[in-house]
């Protein structure tokens, strides 16, 4: 609000000057002298704790905090589903992308996944390939999807979440399967 302010105050200034035909020295250092100290604390950025001219830092990502999936020894693939409310489903013709951005304890991370709705309507398949010697392993990225409500797609909420992933690694363990829950679509 306080870069609001200088702006306006800047701009009356300005438009006073165009006006001004008194070439005083009086009139034509009185309005801009008094804003010196303010336009050199803006152009110097906002102070310790003020918001400053482009508003509150960017919070972290919600996340999606998986429970630990049990995975076998070697190759694997975790199912990934979503867990709809009802009345809500993925946008089909939305795009969709998870990012990966973190690998612990497995041979390689996946490839990111890039697409639209449609190809992940029933969710998505992440190979799982944990080191020899690993008893556990961890895998994140970013989920960007949207979801609508499936009466009449006057509702569509864009979802940008992180996902964290914990895999324990069990001989004879049968390939992981995980559901996400996704919100409501609504006003």
């Amino acid at each position: 609000m306080r870069s609001r302010a200088l702006l306006l105050a800047l701009l009356s200034v300005l438009a006073g000057a165009c006006e001004r035909t008194d070439p005083t020295p009086q009139a034509a250092a009185s309005p801009a002298a008094s804003l010196a100290p303010e336009l050199i604390q803006a152009a110097k950025g906002p102070s310790p704790g003020s918001l400053g001219a482009l508003g509150p830092a960017p919070r972290a990502l919600e996340k999606f905090d998986a429970a630990e999936v049990n995975v076998p020894p070697g190759k694997s693939m975790l199912h990934i589903a979503w867990d709809l409310p009802p009345g809500t489903g993925v946008n089909d013709e939305a795009p969709f992308a998870v990012r990966w951005s973190q690998s612990d304890g497995l041979v390689a991370p996946p490839s990111d996944i890039v697409g639209v709705g449609k190809d992940v309507a029933a969710g998505f398949d992440v190979p799982v390939e944990p080191m020899a010697t690993a008893t556990a392993a961890q895998l994140a990225g970013e989920v960007s999807l949207v979801v609508c409500d499936v009466a009449t797609h006057s509702v569509c909420v864009p979802l940008k979440r992180r996902l964290e992933v914990t895999f324990g690694v069990t001989k004879g363990g049968k390939p992981g399967s995980l559901r996400v829950p996704l919100p409501r679509a609504k006003r």
